[in-house]
């Protein structure tokens, strides 16, 4: 019995090591830097313009900062953010577009609206993902969230 206890927090103790801890049946990693902490702004800003899905926070299976989120930041933290966001209200995949406005809602709130308007017009179907769980949804909808200020806390932060 003790050397099954003894096993038991061998293993523990491994996973925390290795940063997972398993809850709910999702996993959530503790990430160390990430792509955003080697790039250029301008290689950040291509990427951020292909992303296929929108979310803020732990993600997936592993809990891991989606690849949208790592550009968004470091697009944020370049000296010409609105404009690579503002370029990107016009080059970028739906869901870059929403990344572009939590930013331009942001850091120049006055034109968040004028902004806005043409890409609520349409009204694509977005994906988002919050956990472990992938949605579909209108971009009205998100944008919304945008506007009230939902994401504010998880777009300002500095975690990467």
């Amino acid at each position: 019995m003790k050397q099954i206890i003894a096993s038991l927090s061998l293993s523990f103790a491994g996973v925390l090591v290795t940063g997972l801890v398993s809850w709910g049946g999702c996993c959530f990693a503790a990430e160390a830097g990430g792509q955003a902490d080697r790039e250029k702004p301008e290689q950040a800003y291509e990427r951020l313009l292909g992303v296929k899905q929108f979310a803020f926070g732990g993600v997936g299976y592993a809990g891991t900062t989606s690849d949208g989120e790592q550009a968004f930041r470091a697009v944020r933290a370049s000296t010409n953010a609105v404009q690579l966001f503002r370029a990107a209200l016009s080059n970028g995949s739906n869901e870059a577009k929403l990344y572009a406005l939590c930013a331009i809602r942001q850091m120049d709130n006055r034109s968040f609206a004028t902004d806005a308007k043409a890409f609520l017009r349409a009204n694509p179907e977005v994906t988002t993902m919050s956990g472990c769980i992938v949605g579909h949804e209108r971009a009205a909808a998100v944008v919304k969230r945008i506007a009230a200020g939902y994401y504010d806390n998880q777009a300002s932060s500095t975690r990467r």
